[in-house]
């Protein structure tokens, strides 16, 4: 890792002689101490609140001198991401004493502190947990991308059908990760720290969902198979199910589900 940690180093050094940069703090992996030769390097750059916009349409200037081969904002937010030379990933948050504040105290490492703030949250502390709503939302996106099954297969468009497919298992994944780390998505590339050994094999063994009807109906059936427990057990009472059983009545009503699933 010590291309990353040479970009820390740097960074760190940079930072610490602009006067407007009241703090630095590495968040992501290297914040929460897991990363690996494979992390990006996340950083959160405090500054005061009435120079958070400003200097960030300065920062792309600052990032040419790491001569970047990728630097974008995303958004009209202070997040950049960058890739440098060696395909090394680094995002940075520009933000004031509030966004500060809002952190997790337990997943991020100051670099250097001007002024003495600090996260005010653990998120041991706070009650995340899981958001019915936001799960509810998650479940009734699955039910109407999968009752679109008939649709693409009648107009014969098998492509789109091999996208839902995808889709599909994409939900299926956030659901578990979203139950899994109990309503804290961490980043998608660490599915080994956060699933369970038999929900990762689960994953694994979904088949593809490539361009042809039954690998289609296959693929959605399947991503159903692990989606609708794992959904119906965090919902309880709350799972739309009169959402569910139109579904259903619907794919029957246009596929032989049994025949054509194999």
């Amino acid at each position: 890792m010590s291309a990353q940690r040479d970009l820390i180093r740097r960074v760190r050094a940079d930072l610490d002689r602009d006067p407007r940069v009241r703090g630095l703090w590495l968040t992501g992996s290297f914040g929460a101490g897991t990363s690996d030769e494979f992390s990006d390097v996340d950083m959160f750059v405090l500054v005061a609140d009435e120079t958070v916009e400003s200097f960030a349409a300065r920062w792309p200037d600052f990032a040419a001198t790491y001569e970047p081969v990728l630097c974008r904002r995303l958004g009209a937010e202070p997040v950049f991401t960058h890739v440098l030379p060696g395909w090394l990933r680094w995002d940075v948050v520009i933000g004031g004493p509030a966004e500060l504040a809002g952190l997790d105290a337990a997943g991020v490492r100051q670099l250097f502190n001007r002024d003495g703030l600090f996260p005010e949250h653990s998120r041991g502390g706070l009650d995340c947990g899981v958001d019915t709503a936001v799960v509810r939302e998650i479940v009734e996106e699955f039910l109407r991308v999968l009752g679109l099954l008939p649709v693409v297969l009648g107009r014969g468009e098998l492509v789109t059908a091999a996208s839902g497919g995808g889709l599909l298992r994409q939900l299926t994944t956030t659901l578990l990760r979203y139950r899994a780390e109990e309503g804290s998505l961490s980043g998608a590339l660490h599915l080994r720290r956060v699933l369970p050994a038999h929900e990762i094999a689960a994953l694994q063994a979904l088949p593809p969902a490539y361009a042809e009807r039954d690998a289609v109906i296959r693929a959605h059936l399947a991503c159903a198979a692990i989606f609708l427990p794992a959904a119906h057990e965090m919902l309880g009472a709350d799972f739309p199910t009169d959402l569910e059983r139109a579904c259903w009545a619907h794919l029957r009503g246009h596929l032989d589900l049994t025949a054509e699933s194999g």
